[in-house]
């Protein structure tokens, strides 16, 4: 028969687990919705058409929105944003494909994409921004404003 210490350390374990893999699930998983098929973003004050939408968005925080998109017009769409010297991806989780932070601002950072801000306070503390590039490839996220940083 096992001892109690060994029956009380072997549960203590087994919760830890458990509540390390729900706090996995959280973090990667939950509280995102899967979102396809939109039609147009707005950038600014103006609409303009996108296909190919893929992305994530969340009602939990404003900073779960990513989006991979294909544009039509890029050099309307980067005029109608203000330019973004500030535009930094926000990490994202690992089943999230299509959008690779480090490989956007890495562009955004050499020139080959260009960082805007698409809108000013788009959720609570927090602004929309895209890197688009000369081929028409976008990528939109929320980054934190400084509403909360006082």
């Amino acid at each position: 028969m096992p001892k109690v210490g060994t029956l009380l350390a072997g549960g203590i374990v087994l919760v830890a687990l458990l509540f390390g893999i729900g706090m996995w699930y959280a973090q990667q998983r939950g509280f995102y919705d899967t979102v396809t098929g939109l039609e147009s973003i707005r950038i600014g004050e103006r609409d303009f058409a996108v296909s190919d939408y893929e992305g994530t968005d969340g009602i939990t925080s404003p900073l779960k929105l990513r989006g991979c998109f294909r544009l039509a017009d890029p050099e309307a769409a980067i005029a109608a944003g203000k330019p973004a010297t500030d535009a930094v991806p926000l990490t994202t989780p690992d089943w999230i494909e299509c959008f690779d932070e480090e490989a956007i601002f890495a562009d955004i950072e050499a020139g080959r994409a260009t960082g805007i801000m698409a809108g000013r306070d788009e959720g609570d503390g927090a602004d929309l921004y895209m890197a688009i590039y000369p081929d028409g490839r976008g990528y939109r996220w929320r980054q934190p404003n400084g509403k909360y940083s006082k």
